[in-house]
C-alpha cells in the first residue's frame, strides 16, 4: 500500500474514532445543583443533553463543598438549573468563579426551578440564627412532590428552548412524555397513599411538606426540634410522650440522617419506622418516577 493510501486510511480511522467525541461535544451541557433536577433535565433534554449534578446522592444539599471540576463544568455549561428559594446558595460562588454569562442570573441558560411553584411554609416571623435552617422564601423541598415535578420540567423546557431553539420540537415531545408518565402514575400513587390520608407521621427534617400536602398526610412532628438542629435527649423524650399520648405509629425518615435517633424513638413508641430515599441514586432509585415510587412505598408501609 502506498504512503498516500496509508495516510488516507489513518485519516478515515481517526475520523471514525473522533465522530462519537464530536457528537458528544455537540450535546448541550446541563449542570444542575441536585440529582433530582438533573434527572428531570435528562427526561426533558433526552439525547440532546449531557447532564451532571453538583450535589451527589445522599449528600446534604444544604452544605455542598465546591470542587474545581464543578467550576470547570459551569464555565462550559449551556444550561444551569437550581432549586432556588435560598436553598442552594452555595452555587452562587461557583457561578461567580465560572464567569459564564450564559448561565448566570439573567442569562438565557439560567433556570430557577422554583418559578411558578406554590410555596409552602413561607415564614412570617423574623428569622434569626436561633430559627434553625429556615428559608425566607419558603420550604424549598418542593421537588419531592410529583405535581411540582411537572412544574420543574416546564421550567427546564423553557430554558432548553432558549438555549437551543432549533431543538424545541424534540424538547416539547420529551416534556409531554414526562408529564404523561407522571399523570399515568398519579392514580397508582394516590391509591397507595390512601392508607396515609389524614394519618399523623413523624419525619426527621421538613423535607416532605409538599409531598405530604399532595397526598393528604399529616405531619405530626419532626425529630429535629428546628430544621437543621439535632434533637436533644429532652426533646426526644417530649416527642416520645406526645407520640404515645396521640397514638402516633408512623415514622418516615430520609436515608441521609443518623439512624440512632429514629430507631430509639421507634423502639420507645412502637412506631413503624421506614426509610425513604433522600436522593435519586439511593435505595435502588434510578430516575424521577422510581424515586417517587420508593417514597410512596415507604409512606405506605409506615402507615399500615
Amino acid at each position: 500500500m502506498s504512503i498516500g493510501k496509508h495516510i488516507v486510511t489513518a485519516a478515515l480511522a481517526f475520523a471514525l474514532l473522533a465522530a462519537p467525541a464530536v457528537a458528544a461535544r455537540a450535546a448541550l451541557e446541563v449542570v444542575a445543583t441536585i440529582p433530582e433536577l438533573a434527572a428531570i433535565a435528562r427526561e426533558v433534554g433526552g439525547a440532546k443533553v449531557r447532564v451532571t449534578s453538583i450535589a451527589q446522592p445522599n449528600q446534604d444539599y444544604h452544605r455542598v463543598e465546591a470542587r474545581p471540576s464543578d467550576v470547570a463544568r459551569l464555565s462550559k455549561a449551556d444550561l444551569f438549573v437550581r432549586v432556588g428559594m435560598d436553598f442552594d446558595q452555595w452555587a452562587d460562588a461557583l457561578l461567580g468563579a465560572a464567569r459564564n454569562k450564559r448561565v448566570s442570573p439573567g442569562g438565557p441558560g439560567y433556570v430557577d426551578a422554583s418559578a411558578r411553584i406554590k410555596r409552602l411554609e413561607v415564614p412570617t416571623e423574623r428569622i434569626s440564627g436561633a430559627s434553625g435552617d429556615i428559608h425566607a422564601q419558603g420550604n424549598p423541598h418542593y421537588y419531592y412532590d410529583p405535581g411540582c415535578g411537572k412544574v420543574i420540567a416546564h421550567n427546564i423546557l423553557l430554558g432548553l428552548r432558549r438555549v437551543s431553539p432549533g431543538d424545541a420540537a424534540t424538547f416539547d415531545a420529551n416534556y409531554q412524555r414526562f408529564v404523561a408518565a407522571i399523570d399515568a402514575a398519579m392514580p397508582r400513587w394516590q391509591r397507595a397513599m390512601a392508607a396515609c390520608k389524614g394519618t399523623p407521621v413523624v419525619t426527621y427534617h421538613k423535607n416532605w411538606v409538599y409531598f405530604m400536602n399532595r397526598f393528604g398526610v399529616r405531619e405530626f412532628a419532626t425529630l429535629e426540634p428546628k430544621p437543621g438542629i439535632p434533637p436533644s435527649p429532652a426533646y426526644l423524650r417530649r416527642l416520645i410522650d406526645s407520640m404515645k399520648r396521640e397514638k402516633v405509629k408512623a415514622m418516615v425518615v430520609e436515608t441521609i440522617y443518623p439512624k440512632r435517633f429514629p430507631e430509639f424513638v421507634a423502639r420507645e413508641t412502637g412506631a413503624r419506622l421506614e426509610w425513604a430515599p433522600y436522593s435519586i441514586g439511593v435505595l435502588g432509585t434510578q430516575d424521577y418516577l422510581s424515586f417517587v415510587d420508593r417514597i410512596v412505598q415507604a409512606f405506605q408501609r409506615a402507615c399500615q
